[in-house]
């Protein structure tokens, strides 16, 4: 059976903190956007491939994805095959693998840290180092009870 009958194709899929799949969908705008949850924007890529997303994926909110150049992709994104006709086909092997080692890795959660100020370097010890840092011999309370 030909993946293109009745309008079914294979596409890629990512989602934010998984693994890409591929799977099966019908080539339509209704099923583009029920699949990224919202409006689309296609975005051409090398090999007749074309990424497909949420065009208002960041404004709204939704969770980070992928890198993406100098960008980061936000929400469901998939990966289907285009013609110069403009007509949805499946990905083939090759163009799954290619993109599987494109878009490896989710975005990592975002790393979190507190701003503080020191008025001055023995408080700025005691801030790094934990309290009771002794300026003189280097060592911190932690450290004398290791010792």
């Amino acid at each position: 059976m030909d993946m293109n009958d009745n309008r079914m194709i294979r596409i890629m899929v990512f989602e934010p903190g998984r693994a890409p799949y591929t799977t099966m969908l019908e080539d339509s705008l209704e099923h583009r956007q029920e699949l990224v949850g919202g409006d689309i924007e296609c975005i051409p890529l090398p090999c007749e491939t074309v990424l497909c997303c949420n065009a208002s994926g960041k404004l709204t909110g939704l969770p980070e994805n992928r890198q993406y150049g100098p960008d980061i992709l936000h929400g469901t994104f998939f990966l289907y095959c285009d013609t110069p006709e403009g007509r949805g086909v499946s990905l083939t092997d090759e163009q799954i693998a290619m993109y599987q080692e494109y878009f490896p890795q989710p975005v990592p959660a975002a790393v979190s840290f507190e701003v503080r100020s020191a008025a001055d370097m023995k408080e700025f010890m005691n801030l790094m180092f934990g309290k009771g840092w002794d300026m003189d011999t280097g060592a911190g309370e932690d450290m004398e009870a290791s010792r």
